[in-house]
């Protein structure tokens, strides 16, 4: 570890500087390679606190772990968690991530014993449960910039006093892009997501984004929209991913941050996950003239019923009525939909399937059950009709299924109502295969909006 050398904005020169190796342990394509915008981000925070960064990526290595940890010699690492597992109950292989991690942290306190800290989407949602199967020192839940930083500064003064670091809100920090690893992405037929708020103003009863990433909260759409010019002129990327919960925010953010988008004359094209209510024409028209090519619904249910049982804040109307917007428009959109939580009986499950068929031009995508997390309205819904008790770990998934319903005979209306129909994809894993196909012809990106074909 090095005395600080440097002064002003990027530390004290009180402050011991430490390398830091960060790892992107997430090597799961489907439904393309997502490059890891989290670890950049923190890379960015900790270089703008002063200290020495080394991105490492799992899913791109060029050289093997145990080589870089000699080579670069870091005095701490960063693992990035991304998923814990795909959250599809009919999955031959559910792409658990706990010991591709828990070996990642083998082999790095092998080569050198060094603090070990966990961050990322996955593990926030897991936690100290994660942190200990996979025996790291340290956890950061949630957005980790700022609270990354502190860390290393307690590791370093040797104050830790917890095992977890919990997020201290969002700093609008310029992520630390790699260019040669953001290459490997896009030649992959991967995208560049881009954050421009954080938070979910939402409560909806299977997630635990609110509980995570708290209230929501928007980053300045000058410094965004700047950060994408820059990804235009220096990288060359020519699609990205707003990752932000829900794009089109009640607030009016999405929008202005379109209108600069348009003003500073950006050339991405981009596509984001929706709310279906609540977007007039007019407002899905500007988002297009900003670039959206794409929509990604978390419709999640097909019933007024299931909808409301799921703490949606829309009904089925709004979302037949959003996708006849996008029709108009020419922007390819698509369903994300669970069959099987609360509220659902065979005959909202017929009902629901029914509902799918106004959405002509939608692709659909089904999951069966709803994969339960800690401190969501799901879990104690679990724990009330005791599918699950308070000692049952969640490390490993447990799926919540309506007790109105025959699973199996449900997932069979499911598989004969789809038959046919390339747009409507059921169980999950079939869209994987049919998304390696596309990809082996040269397509890249989403590649679902290549289903949905308008008549120019």
């Amino acid at each position: 570890m090095k005395k600080c050398v440097k002064s002003g904005a990027k530390g004290s020169c009180n402050q011991r500087m430490a390398k830091i190796l960060l790892i992107s342990s997430n090597v799961y394509q489907y439904p393309y390679p997502v490059y890891p915008s989290g670890m950049s981000a923190v890379s960015g925070a900790l270089k703008n606190a002063g200290h020495q960064t080394f991105q490492y990526d799992m899913l791109f290595p060029e050289r093997p772990l145990e080589q870089v940890m000699k080579d670069f010699n870091p005095d701490i690492t960063g693992i990035s968690v991304r998923n814990i597992d795909n959250e599809d109950s009919l999955s031959r292989d559910n792409h658990w991530s706990g010991d591709a991690v828990k070996n990642i942290v083998s082999v790095v306190k092998k080569v050198k014993n060094i603090p070990v800290f966990l961050g990322g989407a996955g593990f926030s949602v897991i936690g100290e449960e994660f942190l200990n199967y996979a025996g790291a020192d340290f956890g950061i839940i949630g957005a980790g910039e700022i609270s990354t930083v502190g860390l290393v500064s307690d590791i370093l003064s040797g104050n830790t006093k917890n095992k977890i670091y919990y997020s201290k809100g969002i700093a609008n920090i310029i992520p630390d892009i790699d260019a040669n690893l953001l290459k490997k992405y896009i030649d992959a037929g991967g995208l560049l997501g881009v954050i421009s708020k954080r938070g979910c103003s939402y409560s909806c009863g299977y997630c635990s984004y609110p509980s995570i990433d708290g209230d929501f909260v928007s980053f300045d759409a000058k410094t965004i929209v700047s950060y994408i010019k820059k990804l235009e002129t220096e990288y060359g990327v020519k699609e990205i991913f707003f990752t932000d919960s829900v794009f089109n925010d009640s607030c009016g953010f999405a929008k202005a941050l379109c209108k600069e988008m348009i003003k500073q004359k950006t050339t991405v094209r981009f596509a984001a996950y929706f709310n279906p209510a609540g977007t007039s024409f007019d407002e899905l028209k500007l988002y297009k003239e900003a670039g959206l090519f794409a929509v990604e619904l978390g419709t999640d249910a097909s019933t007024d019923t299931t909808l409301k049982a799921l703490h949606k804040p829309f009904g089925f109307k709004e979302v037949e009525n959003f996708q006849n917007m996008c029709d108009e428009l020419k922007i390819p959109c698509a369903h994300f939909i669970i069959f099987g939580g609360p509220g659902e009986t065979m005959q909202t499950v017929s009902e629901g399937l029914e509902n799918i068929k106004k959405l002509k031009n939608g692709v659909v995508m089904v999951f069966s059950g709803i994969r339960i997390h800690y401190g969501t309205e799901i879990y104690k819904q679990a724990l009330s009709e005791r599918k699950i008790t308070e000692e049952t770990s969640l490390l490993k998934p447990h799926y919540y299924f309506s007790d109105k319903i025959d699973i199996s005979e449900m997932n069979k209306m499911i598989e004969r109502s789809f038959k046919g129909d390339r747009r409507r994809i059921f169980p999950p894993e079939k869209g994987e295969e049919m998304m390696k196909t596309v990809r082996k012809f040269g397509y890249k990106g989403l590649m679902w909006d290549t289903l949905v074909k308008y008549e120019q």
